[in-house]
């Protein structure tokens, strides 16, 4: 599942999950895809996410999907790693 909340300026995509069964197989990417489409389709050209910053594997993969890191903070005692994706400009 992929859970997103429209913000005034960006997109906030507060989780994205994978059953342990099925990762691997790109539905995490298809997941992602679907948020940047509803965020496009409404409009909204900035998205961001979070994760953990012991979580090295999902910041290789938000990075690799076009995600940059913005910063890295303290919030609710949760070292997090902080990203971005700007719209393609073509």
């Amino acid at each position: 599942f992929v859970v997103s909340r429209a913000e005034p300026d960006h997109l906030l995509i507060e989780n994205v999950a994978v059953s342990p069964a099925a990762q691997g197989m790109g539905i995490g990417s298809l997941l992602l895809a679907k948020a940047e489409q509803d965020a496009q389709d409404s409009g909204i050209e900035i998205l961001r996410l979070y994760t953990n910053e012991v979580m090295v594997e999902n910041i290789e993969y938000y990075t690799h999907r076009g995600y940059r890191e913005t910063h890295r903070a303290t919030q609710d005692d949760y070292h997090r790693v902080f990203f971005e994706k700007l719209p393609k400009v073509e």
